[in-house]
């Protein structure tokens, strides 16, 4: 299984002290190497990574669940499962003492309510944000199920790389992102390209059951946008090996934010299905 295998560096020159391995270089880097030898045009050098959406809140008693499956996920895939933690709906609001921290966020009430999630019983998520054909929206899962769903997608090649470069002006708060990315195989339909902040380990309080647990840590929330909920469209359709570049700047918010733990989300999607295509995140300073 995929989450078994140990991800290795992209050069590989000495193997057990007997082989020798030579590189091509990979512009971008456009993702992370499975340590096979790569080329500028297989698909094999490029991870397939996928985004988990957990849809949660800070007086959502049985959140806590689905954040500890999350972490336990991240633990077994590393840098190929990408957490965005979305709070919305009632349990997001800020309420009375010691839950007055506002973590809503326009764009995350815009996905909570665009994919049908906001007036669902959380904790829930979206897994690639997965399309239900029979349906015409997107498969919305229990904790339980995430990690079956996210098996099934890392069994598949990348269609993309993606590469972030960030910077960060302290005097004025502003966060810039250029994303490159690459197109490993023909994309028949129109591409989006949506770009988020979000920051790491925020200490405030949780409900936990019954429980107001003061010191809880929260994982990679949701902030905000460079380029709006959705984005924009960047092409109609793709071909293998085109390259995309895009720059954005925004100003990083909350106030209090601490600009050490936040990252930058790149996510490429179909516009149509609006399954994720590629993710890739990175932290704004190293």
């Amino acid at each position: 299984m995929i989450k078994h295998l140990k991800l290795f560096t992209l050069c590989t020159l000495l193997i057990l002290g007997f082989f020798f391995f030579g590189c091509d270089k990979i512009e971008g880097p456009y993702g992370v190497s499975n340590g096979t030898t790569p080329t500028d045009t297989t698909t094999d050098t490029i991870l397939r990574k996928v985004l988990l959406e957990d849809f949660t809140g800070h007086t959502c008693q049985a959140c806590p669940a689905s954040h500890a499956e999350a972490k336990r996920l991240h633990d077994i895939y590393g840098e190929q499962l990408v957490v965005l933690s979305v709070h919305a709906g009632f349990f997001a609001w800020p309420q009375n003492a010691p839950y007055q921290n506002n973590f809503q966020t326009t764009e995350g009430t815009a996905i909570a309510t665009d994919f049908n999630v906001i007036n669902l019983n959380f904790p829930k998520g979206m897994v690639n944000r997965l399309y239900k054909p029979a349906t015409t929206s997107q498969y919305i899962f229990d904790w339980p199920d995430w990690e079956t769903n996210i098996d099934t997608i890392l069994d598949k090649p990348a269609d993309a790389g993606i590469d972030i470069a960030n910077s960060f002006n302290a005097t004025d708060s502003m966060m810039t992102a250029t994303i490159d990315i690459k197109m490993l195989n023909d994309y028949a339909n129109p591409i989006n390209l949506a770009v988020y902040f979000a920051e790491d380990s925020i200490v405030s309080p949780q409900k936990n059951g019954s429980v107001d647990v003061l010191n809880y840590i929260h994982r990679h929330v949701l902030r905000g946008s460079f380029s709006g909920t959705f984005g924009e469209t960047l092409v109609n359709s793709a071909t293998a090996g085109q390259e995309i570049n895009r720059t954005y700047s925004t100003k990083l918010k909350p106030t209090n934010a601490n600009v050490n733990q936040v990252y930058i989300y790149a996510i490429l999607f179909d516009n149509i299905t609006r399954e994720v295509i590629q993710v890739e995140e990175k932290k704004l300073i190293p």
